[in-house]
């Protein structure tokens, strides 16, 4: 696979290489020193040239046809998605005996870097990662990191697909902070989108169709399968190779893979994660990759399918919030019932295609019980979960504590993967809103009327997603975490992720773990061969009964030993 975009030759000159196939005549123009570089094409639409090594930092522009545009495989965009690329020399992450992180052994923690901090930077967020090896995370994922409009966005409307976001700091920033956690025991992921562009500053298809009309969420579809689209699927091929082998991430969390469309015979998903294996293959290393494909559907990690490591599953954590909440707005919808919660931890998927998804209107999903523990990333909150409510809450500011905790505790005791969304550890209140920095009026109109159609059921006025205070609104309170409150919450969830991580609580292997439950009272028991988990989805304290030779080790409600479990309380037993 060649690269594309500007790259430095094993020659040290500079080379270019762009995808053009319609184009008549293509040329870089180098904007220190008003130079150009001519290009030539070959049969299959490439367009390719080389220079004199350019320094880092060096403005071009590719000039298509008579028209000037930024490079769509940029790595640097120092000025914004509408302004010039520039050379950038990646540095790439030094491995130093490192070997990954299995997916059988991920606690994944979920940020976003430009609301983890005050700073909102990569080096802010690397001085955090202590706190994270100390609460027992073992997988980073970051939010995505390719360049987008403006300053301040959740990541999701890139355009640059190969840029790293110049606010967030430079490429030697991102090797220090992956280097740092790697020291620290813990792999780091990263979100990757490879269904849309963003809407604004994509400049793409002024040289070669890079998307097509089709239903999704976001208007355009990138063109896997059409006219010229050998191309497009070099693109983001190359793009992943460029995150997991020249940069050096552990891997990939891909966002919304089922709006990836793909009639090819071979389908691009799949070209991915034969991709990473063969990486981690060559490299000695394991490299995860896990989609966010939300449709329940057991092929995306067979390994006659997709093949992916772990896909993210909304139903445990659905059903867990609307059992707890009664809130039944979107997705919500579908649950309710403690049995819900029940047939999650037991079957994987709610939503098997038995039952009609009373949002989407149809029958959603597949049988989930062949499938292993570890194919699952369960999760009480995540960025969508938090950042799609209206005001952007979390569980623990709107219904406090108690459930909050009894929630995560049932995430944990399930035999799946969990994830964490950055501050519920401590309880972080502060919410996770939408926020966008366009510059296009238009857009940002859009932006401001979709927070108000998402909030209509409610009434009342949403923050402003253009407003930097939203965005400030957003980030983490870290003070918080050393409150008595925080520190409490916090032992709290070490001492589960322990139990995870030592394999006694919620083990992957499905066979180890009980589960009964008595609906009336509203009590689940999960019991493995070392521990025993009493859930109380009640609001009434109730009697349990604990068999001779279990010893309490955790409580979340801190309540003294007895025959009673508080209302939504949860205990957790050793054998000893």
């Amino acid at each position: 696979m060649r690269k594309l975009g500007h790259t430095f030759g094993e020659d040290g000159r500079s080379a270019f290489r762009v995808f053009a196939p319609a184009a008549g005549r293509v040329t870089v123009a180098i904007l220190d020193g008003a130079r150009t570089v001519a290009l030539a094409r070959d049969e299959l639409g490439y367009w390719t040239g080389a220079t004199a090594r350019l320094p880092p930092g060096t403005r071009y522009l590719l000039e298509c046809d008579g028209r000037r545009l930024p490079d769509p495989a940029s790595r640097s965009q120092p000025e914004g998605v509408h302004g010039p690329s520039a050379v950038a020399e990646v540095e790439r992450v030094e491995r130093q005996g490192w070997r990954g992180v299995a997916v059988e052994d991920a606690i994944v923690y979920e940020l976003h870097v430009g609301t983890f901090t005050p700073a909102g930077t990569l080096s802010a967020a690397a001085a955090r990662l202590p706190d994270l090896q100390a609460l027992g995370a073992t997988v980073i994922e970051l939010l995505p990191l390719a360049a987008f409009p403006g300053e301040r966005n959740w990541g999701y409307d890139g355009t640059y697909p190969f840029a790293l976001h110049a606010a967030y700091g430079g490429y030697r920033d991102l090797r220090q902070l992956i280097e740092a956690a790697h020291r620290l025991g813990m792999a780091v992921i990263l979100d990757v989108v490879f269904n849309h562009f963003g809407p604004e500053g994509n400049y793409s298809g002024t040289l070669a169709p890079y998307t097509r009309r089709a239903d999704t969420p976001w208007g355009a579809a990138v063109n896997f399968d059409g006219e010229w689209s050998h191309g497009v699927r070099e693109l983001f091929l190359a793009n992943a190779r460029y995150w997991l082998e020249e940069v050096g991430f552990d891997g990939f969390r891909m966002d919304a893979v089922s709006a990836i469309l793909d009639g090819m015979p071979v389908h691009i998903l799949r070209e991915c994660t034969e991709l990473a294996r063969r990486i981690g293959a060559a490299e000695g290393r394991e490299v995860l990759m896990i989609a966010e494909h939300l449709r329940n559907d057991r092929r995306v990690t067979a390994d006659d399918g997709f093949a992916f490591h772990a896909q993210w599953n909304d139903d445990l954590g659905h059903a867990i919030f609307a059992c707890l909440t009664g809130e039944r707005r979107r997705h919500h919808a579908n649950f309710g019932p403690l049995e819900d919660v029940v047939k999650a931890l037991t079957d994987a998927f709610v939503l098997d295609g038995t039952r009609l998804d009373r949002y989407h209107h149809y029958l959603l999903g597949s049988d989930g019980r062949a499938t292993r523990g570890r194919e699952h990333v369960v999760y009480l909150q995540n960025h969508d979960q938090v950042g799609n409510r209206p005001r952007g809450d979390r569980m623990i500011a709107s219904y406090g504590r108690a459930k909050a905790l009894l929630g995560i505790t049932t995430v944990m005791a399930s035999p799946y993967v969990p994830l964490l969304f950055m501050g519920e550890e401590y309880g972080e209140t502060a919410p996770f809103l939408f926020f966008e920095d366009f510059s296009d009026p238009r857009i940002v109109a859009g932006a401001r009327e979709g927070r108000r159609a998402a909030l209509a059921v409610e009434g009342g006025e949403p923050p402003d997603p253009h407003a930097r205070a939203t965005f400030e609104a957003s980030k983490l309170r870290w003070e918080r975490r050393e409150t008595t409150e925080g520190r409490a919450i916090l032992g709290y969830y070490q001492a589960l992720i322990a139990l995870k991580r030592a394999g006694e609580l919620g083990p992957r292997d499905r066979g180890q773990l009980a589960i009964a439950a008595d609906v009336d009272r509203r009590l689940l028991r999960l019991e493995t061969p070392h521990t025993l988990t009493l859930l109380n989805y009640s609001g009434e304290p109730r009697a349990v009964e604990v068999a001779p030779g279990w010893r309490r080790h955790l409580d979340s409600l801190g309540e003294p030993d007895g025959p009673g479990l508080g209302p939504f309380g949860a205990r957790v037993y050793r054998r000893g």
